[in-house]
């Protein structure tokens, strides 16, 4: 029975978490309070937190540090990955209702293993996220997502790509995220929003969303200057970077958000060095139609 409770929402999203193991806070995010729903209404996704032996799971030795979900009757199995797979949770078909077991408090003992139950219980709470996400023609984005006059910019790349170096350059209020952010189909485009999950510096997160006007696929140090992709070039190169869990048919939703997104809002190859500013680029791209003119240069 539960004794613990809280509503969130991100990405526009309804999560009600409860608890049968007391205060999870520990386990949850620094952030995670910014994102509690104010105002009371429906819940789109129900997470229950459970001890392992619950859910008649043995508990693990060591306990997993690596997650995965797998396609199994009903829905997906969110298991650990350590010297085969062991179920600690279960999503359903519909993305509607969760359950994760955690063991006990002095169960785990070893060195790190508390730390490896919190990257469980964070890793789980983003896979039910995506999958709902993904339901609503949205995905989570490995970027940097900055809200400029009113208007959301994601900047994604790889691991080294300067995402949280180039959030650094706006004020706190202006960032939504420098590693972790969400877009969603709404109506005829697409909006950006903030998730709790910052950069490994421990950057900036926050909640909110704004219209999203334009994607930047970031290339360090490869000569200056914004070009215009391609759908097919935008799509390969989202696609690359897209956060991934890897069960059955995951690939065929991610193509199929990121064909919608390719389609509604410009993707642009963003080339500068780390720390200059951007906000020339975010001016041509807000003012003025690129078209045909597939290179600029402020």
């Amino acid at each position: 029975m539960s004794n613990w409770n809280s509503v969130y929402q991100i990405a526009g999203i309804r999560i009600d978490i409860s608890s049968s193991i007391g205060d999870p806070t520990a386990y949850l995010l620094r952030d995670m309070p910014s994102f509690a729903a104010g105002e009371p209404g429906a819940t789109d996704l129900a997470i229950s937190l459970r001890y392992l032996d619950e859910t008649r799971t043995a508990l693990p030795h060591p306990f997993p540090s690596h997650f995965g979900l797998e396609n199994r009757e009903g829905g997906l199995s969110f298991d650990g990955l350590q010297e085969g797979r062991t179920r600690l949770g279960f999503i359903n078909a519909g993305y509607v209702e969760a359950e994760l077991g955690v063991p006990h408090p002095g169960t785990t003992g070893r060195t790190g293993e508390e730390e490896a139950v919190r990257e469980a219980v964070q890793a789980f709470l983003r896979a039910c996220l995506q999958c709902r996400l993904t339901a609503e023609g949205g995905t989570l984005m490995h970027a940097a997502g900055i809200v400029w006059e009113d208007e959301g910019f994601v900047f994604t790349g790889h691991t080294r790509a300067g995402k949280t170096t180039l959030s650094r350059g706006f004020s706190v209020a202006a960032v939504l995220g420098d590693d972790l952010v969400a877009v969603r189909r709404e109506g005829s485009g697409f909006t950006l929003y903030g998730t709790p999950w910052p950069g490994r510096e421990g950057g900036t997160v926050a909640y909110g969303g704004a219209p999203l006007r334009a994607v930047f696929n970031l290339h360090p140090g490869s000569g200056e200057g914004l070009f215009r992709q391609s759908p097919a070039e935008a799509l390969a190169e989202l696609a690359s970077n897209a956060p991934r869990m890897g069960y059955g048919g995951e690939e065929s939703k991610l193509l199929e958000v990121f064909s919608s997104l390719v389609e509604a809002v410009p993707i642009y190859r963003l080339s500068i060095r780390l720390g200059d500013d951007v906000t020339p680029y975010l001016q041509r791209v807000s003012t003025r139609e690129v078209g045909g003119d597939r290179e600029d240069r402020p």
